[in-house]
Order: structure tokens, then sequence, then C-alpha cells
């Protein structure tokens, strides 16, 4: 692929971005190919859009992201990689810890072209609220544009060192307040974050993968924005939630947009 590019192929690239474009359905995640490594082995993730924690992966194309981090510690540094990588984060492990990894979009846009999918959206994804809102500002039942932007995190341990998750400012964001990989038993703690401030009464949805088999559970979060699982060991997870606000100077979005939806996601492993 990289020979591809090197070149010279613009229809190659324009493909890349066509295809990427159209994968606009539910959950964007960030899925490494291993979250357990040793210090000096390379990072690999790829990056996944799809839905029930099955998807197709993207290309690194960097008119798609806004920013793209690893995080070790309390530094944090672009990713390296180069248009059209796949998968799309190949970064070196250089000493054991908690490693985060993080991604914010751009802006996308999609186009409700048939009437009902926007009220089925919503009562997918516990937005309601927002339907009586649409009608109040005399939004048609289709034919309008949504914006929709991402943020993802993934949490890798290198070694046997330390490290918890943090805050790194991604907007829409979910903090894990246990370390799964050094965790006591299997009772998670998870903390959503909207703006910084912590989310409460928000819907989300927990994706559990183990042995080929995926579990889809049902939370809310509480006054405080957590919520609690107790994945089976040795499964792979994904929690995922949304939110929607109507554009205004505080939630700039495209031209034309009605709607700008949120979603964030995090991925980890429990041993």
């Amino acid at each position: 692929m990289r020979d591809l590019l090197r070149l010279g192929k613009p229809l190659f690239v324009l493909w890349l971005l066509t295809f990427t474009m159209r994968l606009a359905a539910h959950e964007f995640w960030i899925e490494p190919l291993s979250y357990r490594l040793t210090a000096g082995e390379n990072l690999l993730a790829q990056l996944k859009v799809g839905q029930h924690f099955k998807g197709d992966t993207q290309a690194y194309l960097p008119a798609n992201i806004q920013r793209l981090q690893i995080t070790v510690g309390g530094h944090s540094a672009d990713v390296s990689s180069r248009i059209g990588d796949i998968p799309a984060i190949n970064q070196t492990t250089a000493a054991d810890g908690l490693v985060l990894l993080s991604l914010v979009s751009n802006f996308y846009t999609l186009e409700y072209k048939e009437p009902g999918l926007f009220e089925k959206f919503l009562a997918y994804e516990g937005l309601d609220g927002i339907l009586a809102e649409h009608r109040r500002r005399g939004l048609p039942p289709s034919g309008f544009k949504e914006a929709y932007q991402r943020f993802a995190k993934s949490l890798v341990q290198v070694g046997e060192g330390g490290g918890d998750d943090r805050l790194l400012g991604l907007g829409f964001e979910w903090l894990l307040e246990t370390n799964p990989y050094r965790a006591a038993d299997n009772r998670i703690q998870a903390r959503l974050y909207w703006r910084g401030v912590p989310l409460a009464a928000a819907q989300a949805r927990l994706f559990t993968r183990r042995n080929g088999q995926i579990e889809e559970t049902l939370l809310t979060t509480d006054e405080a924005g957590r919520v609690w699982f107790s994945p089976t060991p040795g499964s792979e997870l994904l929690l995922n939630a949304v939110q929607m606000q109507q554009p205004s100077a505080k939630f700039p979005a495209p031209a034309g947009s009605a709607w700008i939806s949120y979603w964030t996601t995090i991925t980890f492993a429990l041993p």
C-alpha cells in the first residue's frame, strides 16, 4: 500500500477517502491487535467503524482526523502514521505501564433521506427528548443533515508497570476509574465526561467480546456520571455513548447541519 502511494496514485487515495466517508454507521473505536505487550514491542491498532463491536477497518487518512495521540504517564505525543496505513497505528513501546491511545475526528455529515430513520436513531441511543425539540424547531421528518464527530480511546498494558487512565481533553470522553489490567477482581468502574464535567443520566452501551461471542448491555450513568459492570475475565470490551446538540456558536458545525451528534468510545481488555 505504501508503495502505491509513493508512486502517486491519486485515484487510490480518492477511493480510500470515499470508502471511509461511506462508513458512517454507529460506533467508531480503536482496536489494538493485542491489549498486552512487552516493552519494545510494536503497538498495532486499527481504526474500526461499525455496529455491535463488528466493523470495517479504516486506513489512516489525516484529512479525517483532528488529533491522534499516544499517552504514556503524563506525556502525550502525536502518532506517527502515513496516509493509507493499515493498521493506522504502529508505534514502538519503550517503557512499561499503561498506554492510552486517543483520537478526535473531524466533522462528518449525513442526510436523513427517509422519514422515521431519525426517530429510530434517537430511540436506540436514548435521545428521545431531541425529537420534541426537532419538531418545536419546525424541522422536517426527513431531508435534513446531521453533523457528527467521534472521540475514541483505548487502553493497552505494556509489561508489568502501573498507571491509570486520565482525562485527555477529548470533549466527550470515558474515564476508566479501574485499571482493568491490575484490578483485584472483575468489578470495573467508568465515568462519562462531557466538556470536562461528569454526565449524569446518559445512556451507554457495553459490548463484551469473548471467544468470538459478543454480548451487549445497556447502562445508564448515575448522578456522578458513573457506570459499573463485571465482565468475564478474558474479555475484550467496548463502551459507547452518544450525545446530540443544536449547532450554535458554542457547538459549531458544518453549514446546513440541523443537529450535531457526538460519539465516544473506550476499548480495553480484562485479562
